[in-house]
């Protein structure tokens, strides 16, 4: 059963323990995601998330990517309509440079603007990718209808 945790800063944490499991799992979660954007700002937590792995005060792009996969870990992120997430999945004992990692992320991006035209570009060749599995885009076009002048639409 997974315990629940409130940090004095108001942050919510969760922890559960899997006995015996050599492989460990940690994300940050933000309750922001497309629901949450204005119109005019549309994709841009998308857009951020993309973004958070180009760099930060302490670390360049190359050494997050590197990070925790020359280790034998793996290092993502994803954006939905209710939230952001940067996760990881390691060998236990590299929890600690995981954490340490997500939170560089979180708080000390730098959003390098040469960076931010390439991505805006990678982005755009995600959403013609997904436009093109229509199984996929059929959703999009009844949320599209169903939630029509709302973010979620």
């Amino acid at each position: 059963m997974p315990d629940f945790y409130q940090l004095k800063n108001g942050l919510r944490a969760i922890h559960y323990y899997i006995p015996d499991s050599p492989v460990v799992h940690c994300a940050l979660m933000v309750n922001c995601g497309g629901r949450d954007e204005p119109k005019s700002k549309a994709g841009l937590a998308h857009f951020i998330e993309h973004t958070f792995f180009k760099g930060t005060k302490k670390r360049s792009s190359r050494q997050i990517l590197n990070s925790l996969e020359v280790l034998g870990g793996e290092l993502n992120a994803y954006t939905t309509k209710e939230e952001t997430c940067i996760h990881a999945s390691i060998m236990k004992q590299y929890l600690p440079k995981a954490a340490d990692i997500i939170a560089d992320i979180f708080l000390n991006a730098t959003f390098p603007a040469r960076e931010l035209e390439k991505e805006k570009k990678v982005i755009l060749d995600e959403i013609h990718a997904y436009e093109d599995i229509p199984y996929e885009q059929i959703y999009d076009d009844f949320e599209g209808v169903l939630f029509k002048n709302h973010p979620l639409g």
